[in-house]
């Protein structure tokens, strides 16, 4: 799990980790940018917001032609780079350390880089705004490109780690939030995922031919460590009765097999196959509860009045 791995464990992603520290180039259309004002680390659900947002405000109407350029994005460890596709020359140029949040909505990625305001002494670091600069791309691998990025965040954290003899789970929390913070490699994610507090093995137990009764969705949008999350627990199913678990909940291994960078459809049937077994242990990593939502209307013609793509709304 990533609370215990030691600092030069390997970082799963699309990329062999090694090419991520000399570059590695994608090629996508470039639709635009456009500028959005923000607190430093808002919560996940409002960065989702801010992303379809900038989509939004660049992407033509439907039926409208779409304005696009011919880019190579360039991802490495250290930045993050949009060249023209023809002459190579550098339209934009971002430190790794100030992209805050990654996006990918269907075929379109949405890169968002944090530049801080003027300062006002009288205001706290951590509700300080920035200006985020928001950079529409459109791409069949959209989703690999994502996760290229994040794994790129992945593979500097572990070489941040190994630079300073560093093992995650031999920190308190405040202390590596304070040596991220130094290395300005600060990243709520991150941190979560490294505090030993979150990180846990659940051991179930069950009946043979019972179905643990979980069901999982992707981690979603511009989540630094792609795994799958616990959408639902089956009422009276062992998982619920184990009290161990929430909805929410990232999923890291099962049975000490990693999920982690595996694909949604090889993570259920990795669970599926659970079934003939009567002791299972997962490794989660616990993160807020959710919410539930009760929503009525006055008659089923009536539309609910959103989607749900990838497990996100």
């Amino acid at each position: 799990s990533p609370c215990s791995a030691p600092p030069n464990a390997s970082v799963p992603g699309p990329c062999d980790p090694e090419d991520l520290l000399d570059g590695v180039i994608f090629g996508a259309k470039y639709l635009g940018s456009t500028q959005l004002v923000s607190e430093r680390n808002p919560p996940t659900s409002v960065r989702m917001a801010q992303a379809q947002e900038a989509v939004d405000r660049i992407k033509a109407p439907e039926g409208e032609s779409q304005p696009m350029t011919e880019v190579d994005l360039f991802v490495s460890t250290q930045r993050i780079k949009v060249l023209t596709a023809d002459t190579q020359e550098a339209m934009m140029d971002h430190s790794l350390q100030t992209i805050s949040y990654i996006a990918d909505i269907g075929s379109l990625v949405v890169l968002m880089a944090r530049r801080k305001l003027p300062r006002r002494s009288e205001v706290a670091e951590e509700k300080r705004l920035y200006k985020m600069i928001c950079h529409v791309f459109h791409s069949a691998d959209a989703q690999v490109i994502a996760q290229a990025i994040g794994q790129a965040f992945g593979v500097a954290y572990q070489r941040f780690l190994e630079a300073n003899s560093i093992n995650p789970s031999e920190l308190s929390p405040r202390q590596y939030s304070r040596a991220l913070e130094d290395q300005e490699q600060y990243n709520a994610e991150l941190t979560h995922f490294s505090r030993q507090e979150n990180c846990k093995d659940v051991c179930i137990q069950k009946q043979k031919g019972e179905i643990l009764g979980i069901a999982i969705v992707e981690s979603g949008w511009g989540s630094i460590l792609p795994t799958v999350v616990i959408a639902n627990l089956m009422h009276g199913g062992p998982a619920e009765r184990s009290g161990e678990l929430s909805i929410g909940d990232r999923l890291m291994s099962v049975n000490g097999t990693s999920l982690v960078g595996l694909p949604l459809g090889t993570c259920q049937s990795i669970i599926r196959e659970l079934k003939h077994q009567t002791e299972v242990t997962l490794n989660i990593v616990h993160c807020p509860p959710v919410t539930t939502a009760v929503i009525r209307r006055p008659d089923s013609k009536y539309q609910l009045g959103f989607c749900v793509e990838n497990g996100v709304v």
